[in-house]
């Protein structure tokens, strides 16, 4: 099984998520739907700005672990976010 992690950006509230799933389409449209149960959904849309994959599960939860560090995050912010135009 191939693990995809994953970082969403919310251009209009400026927010970051990162997650970790094994169906990045289905999880991408659960985040971008009216779903009060979600956190997610109150920072619609979301944009796929970063994806890894992995194969071992093991590996793919420490790298989304890094990611949402204050570390993590701020690679994205440096990094990956200037690669956009938003």
């Amino acid at each position: 099984m191939i693990y995809k992690v994953y970082v969403l950006y919310s251009p209009k509230h400026d927010r970051l998520f990162m997650g970790m799933t094994t169906s990045l389409i289905d999880r991408i449209a659960i985040h971008n739907a009216d779903n009060a149960d979600e956190w997610s959904s109150a920072y619609r849309p979301w944009t796929l700005v970063h994806m890894e994959l992995y194969n071992e599960e093991d590996d793919a939860l420490l790298r989304e672990s890094y990611l949402k560090s204050g570390h993590g995050q701020q690679y994205v912010r440096d990094d990956v976010l200037p690669l956009f135009s938003f």
